[in-house]
Parts: C-alpha cells; structure tokens; sequence
C-alpha cells in the first residue's frame, strides 16, 4: 500500500484545482467588465518606469470610456486576484518565464494565464505599444487619425484565451507626415520621431547641416575657399542659404565645423545624434583636392566620408550621421566608415510605380555595396509627390514590397518622408498603412486598408477602394510611371485622361452620396475630389487653349473657361477649411496658388 505524504497531497490538490481553473477560463474566459461594472484592476510593479505608469494610464482611461466603469490600478506588492490585468513586469508568476530580452526594445506579449491578462514589453516602450495593441485587436478601437478614432462601447467584456507576442520588424520607424507626429498617434502605431515638431528625439541636428557648421554669412567674403568650386569659381551666398557647399577637402573648412559642432554638442550632451551633411543641391565642390579625392574613390563620397570619418573620431561618444543623397549614393572604394557613423541612404531617384527591386538596380547595387562595408544606417524613402501634394499619386501598391525588400537586405533604420505640411494626396491613408507596414511589412495589407477606408469614410469606403483601385490598375495599363517630382500633366494621356476622369468623379459623386446624412464623413470624401480638382486645373494650365485647357475662344479673344475659374475658387476654398498649408513642397500656400493661376489666365487672355 502507497502511503501519500503531507506535500504529495498538496501537489495534487493544487493540480487538479489547476486544471479547474482553466477548464473554468475556457468555458467562462476572463471577465474585464459586466453589466458596466469592473471585474478587473490593473495592476502595475510595485516600482514602475514611467513607461508602466502610463501604460497603466492608458488602459484605465480607455476601459472606462468603453464600459463607463472605473477601474483600479494596484501595485504588485498586493494579493493577486482572478481577472487581474497585469501591465509590465509585474512579480507574478504569469510573465515569470518570459523572455524579455527576445522582445528587444518595442516588442511586446499579450496573455492570458491562470485567469489573469498579462500586457507585458521590451525595455523602451513595448508595454505602452502592448496596451494600445491589446485596444485595437482585442476590444475593438482604431485610431485612423489624430482626431479619428474608434473607441466601442461595451458594457460586458470577456476574454477568450489569448497567446500573443508582436515585435516590430523595423527598430526605429518614423512616418514624416505632419499628423503622425500627434503624441497619442505616435504611441498607438509605435512610430519614432528624430526631433522634429519640438517632440522629443535623439538628434542634435538631422540633416543639411554643413552650412550651418561653416556660416556662409561668416565667411563667404572672408574666405571663399571654404566653399565649393564650380568651373574654378567658388560658389557661395551670405544672402541666400542653400546655395553651394563647403570644400570637403579644406582643412580650415573642418576646423570650424568642428568648433561648431563641439559648441552644439556641449549645449546639448545628452543628445546621441549629429548630422554632418551635404546641401540639399548638387552644386558639390570641383577643385582639385576633391576631383581627385572622387577619382581615386569613384565617388563623391571620396571627400565626404573622410570628413566625416575624421569627425566622428574627434566625438567617438556620438553618432556622426551624414547624407548619401543624390549625387553622393555609391560608397567610396577603399574608405570604410568609422563605426559611430551612421550612414542616410536615400532612394530619391527611385521610380514610384513599381517597387524599388524593379525599377531602380542603381540603388539596389549602392544599398548592397554599403552594407558590405558598414552596418549603422538609415534608409530615407519618398512616398508623395513634393512638386504637387494634393495631386493623385497612385503609389499604394509599392509601400509593402519596397519595405520588404529593404528588411530582407538589412535594414532596421527607416524613414518615410511624406508631406510635413498639412492635408495632401491620401495623408491619413498613407500615413496609417505606412505605421502599419513599419511595424510589419509581411502582413496581408488589403484587410488593413479596407478597415481604414470603412472606418473613416463609412458607408463611402467601398467607393473610395474602387476610385483606388480603378486609379492603379489604369496606371498599370497604361504603362504610365510616376515620380516624386512629377505633375498631373504628365498623366494626362495615361491614368488621368479624360475618360478616366469622368470615371472618378462619377465614384466620387456615388460616395459623397452613400454618406449625404453624415456632413463630417461626407467633408472627408470632398477632400478626396480635391485631387481631382487639382489634377483637372494642372492639365487645364498646360494645355492652355485646347479642348481640355484652361481658356477659351468667345467673340475671336481668349478668355478664361468659366468652369475652371469656379473649379479653381472651390479647390482653394477647400484647401482653407481643410487646412492644406502648402500646394507644393516648402512654397506656394492654397492663397497664392490662386493669385498664380489667376495671373497665368490674364496673361494668356486678350
């Protein structure tokens, strides 16, 4: 006969109680709320980072705009108790195996064990993105915009079982579209920020800082030679900023960016990031030090990147970041970045109608000869139409295999540089799908696009896709091509001919009508017709007299066409109470672009 001892009986109860437990949780799941009232509290570390804090924050004020109960938040150093929901590195036995350092900085799991929901992340901010995820995927709310959101009521909530564990592809992901740098909009879609919009970031300066080292106003007179030569002239301005560029090559020009530098970085130390970089032109120096530095390297990185080198070793507690832009994209042969250097890879040059891997081997061969010789880099990618933002740009099916592309060949660094003013071509589509495919650009896109277009323009989303859809797929038969300078006349005998036109307002006409009884979702769909309006205008201006132009012949003069007068006042009428700042890249408010195209109407009138 086997005699049982005192602990024996004990592992056994507590065994069998166990699978009571959660044969109980399978049946009955983890209650949250019922009847509006709160089952759960949240329960934080009994020493918990400001992260944790806010987390915990979060999820009490959304719980209770979902349900209308209050819900408490506890430190750990208190009993445990069925339906706890348990945020950050709590002592718990629930998250005591986890693997935290698998989860690096952003990553984050959400479970469920022994009747508890654990929301737990990595060491930057993984328990916050872990919050905002448990919102949107398991209760339902959305946040399309800043000022857009989705938030259900719910007055009884029960989990099933949950297993889940996220970790972003991308470390560091910035979407430079103006409303993604809305505090809370950052959070919910794990996004990063350099420093722009006076958020908080890493960088010192971020990039087209070499006249802001060397002064042109300091020393243009004093010393030209500081400067780029161009046909044996230096080229610079005290007057105008972004004209030329210092002399890679000078010495002097070094010595003064470095006492520069030393004075910003001493102003503010606690910064990691400090750009040495080119002008945004390509008016680089041509002397005879530098010609022969691009010679014997076969790059203009031949001068750059020693510069750079020999910064980034009078500062080896800093990253010394530097552009390769434009004319500076191929690395130096035989010139190797030091390690604190990081390195901007930009892809300025690529075609915008089919991915990267296809349409641009120049920059393919650059990105894989980089990464043979260096590892610190962050990848600059376009995504709009900078010479005319309200413009259709139908580059949506080109977001996901570029991002992939890029995350197979090595990259965890990127940028998305949009449009930094406000309003523009499909920014809160864009902007929400290119947060989405930071974070994870295998994941099937369509159910995320179409829950953005229902979820914001209700009843007219489906109208909205097909306008999409019937835009890409003319581009696509059309053999048209797009790029990040381009204008609507370009397409005007592609996907933006007049038949294609008539096509697109008629969609639009059907959406604005799905959405007649709902003047704010029904405002969105007009900011949509707005592309349009502008491509119709930009078409009527180049072709001036002709059957889609902009004047007209009455009474043998040319005069303005009626229609495009009153097209032009309603566009930039909607500009205005839509909030668009800038028709194009860094000029031309809504309010000029109509005193312009006024002008050019008087000017071809008789």
């Amino acid at each position: 006969m086997q005699i049982k001892t005192k602990s024996s009986f004990y592992l056994i109860f507590a065994s069998i109680a166990a699978v009571l437990l959660f044969t109980s949780f399978q049946k009955e799941g983890l209650r949250i709320c019922k009847n509006g009232k709160a089952v759960s509290r949240i329960v934080i570390p009994s020493n918990p980072t400001e992260v944790e804090k806010h987390a915990s924050v979060v999820l009490q004020n959304y719980l209770h705009q979902i349900t209308g109960a209050g819900f408490e938040i506890v430190s750990d150093d208190t009993r445990s108790k069925n339906n706890d929901i348990q945020i950050g590195r709590v002592n718990r036995p629930e998250i005591a195996e986890l693997d935290f350092a698998e989860l690096e900085e952003d990553g984050y799991v959400i479970r469920t064990r022994n009747g508890r929901l654990s929301i737990a992340g990595g060491s930057e901010k993984g328990t916050l993105y872990g919050v905002y995820g448990f919102l949107e995927k398991y209760l339902g709310c959305r946040k399309y915009t800043s000022k857009v959101s989705v938030v259900p009521v719910q007055f009884n909530i029960r989990l099933n079982p949950i297993n889940d564990k996220e970790i972003p592809v991308f470390k560091f992901r910035e979407v430079y579209y103006r409303d993604a740098f809305h505090p809370e909009y950052m959070e919910w879609h794990g996004l990063d920020n350099h420093g722009s919009y006076n958020l908080e970031g890493d960088w010192g300066n971020w990039c087209h800082t070499t006249h802001s080292l060397v002064p042109p106003e300091d020393y243009c007179a004093s010393n030209p030679d500081l400067y780029s030569m161009i046909d044996g002239e230096r080229l610079c301005s005290a007057e105008e900023h972004n004209v030329g560029d210092i002399c890679f090559s000078s010495e002097a020009a070094f010595d003064i960016a470095y006492e520069s530098l030393k004075t910003f970085i001493d102003d503010r130390p606690e910064l990691t990031y400090w750009s040495v970089s080119q002008m945004d032109n390509a008016q680089y120096c041509r002397c005879p030090e530098c010609q022969k530095a691009y010679d014997e390297s076969g790059s203009t990185q031949g001068s750059i990147l020693p510069f750079v080198n020999n910064m980034a070793r009078k500062f080896p507690d800093k990253t010394i970041s530097t552009l390769a832009y434009w004319y500076s994209t191929r690395p130096p042969k035989g010139i190797t970045p030091e390690k604190n250097v990081n390195i901007m890879l930009c892809n300025i040059g690529s075609p915008r109608h089919i991915p990267i891997e296809e349409g641009d081997s120049a920059f393919c061969a650059d990105l894989e000869a980089w990464y043979k010789i260096h590892d610190n880099f962050l990848i600059w990618d376009y995504t709009i139409q900078f010479a005319n933002l309200i413009a259709p740009f139908p580059n949506l099916r080109t977001l996901q295999p570029n991002l992939q592309y890029l995350q197979r060949n090595g990259v965890t660094v990127m940028f998305e540089q949009a449009n930094r003013d406000a309003g523009g071509e499909f920014c809160e589509l864009k902007a929400y799908m290119l947060a989405k495919l930071l974070w994870d650009p295998y994941q099937d896109l369509d159910p995320v696009m179409d829950d953005f277009l229902n979820g914001y323009y209700g009843a007219a989303g489906k109208y909205i896709r097909e306008y999409i859809d019937l835009m890409h797929d003319t581009m696509e038969e059309t053999g048209a091509s797009l790029n990040i300078f381009g204008r609507p006349w370009d397409q005007r005998n592609t996907f933006l001919s007049e038949e294609m036109i008539e096509k697109y307002y008629s969609i639009l006409d059907r959406a604005e009508e799905a959405v007649s009884d709902y003047p704010d979702v029904q405002f969105r769909v007009q900011t949509v017709r707005m592309q349009i309006d502008y491509a119709v205008l930009d078409i009527a201006k180049g072709e001036v007299t002709g059957v889609r132009g902009a004047l007209t012949e009455e009474d043998g003069k040319m005069v303005p066409k009626k229609e495009i007068q009153e097209l032009l006042h309603a566009f930039v009428s909607m500009c205005d109470l839509s909030g668009v700042t800038r028709i194009h890249e860094w000029h031309t408010p809504p309010r000029e672009y109509m005193k312009v195209y006024n002008e050019f109407l008087s000017e071809n009138s008789d």
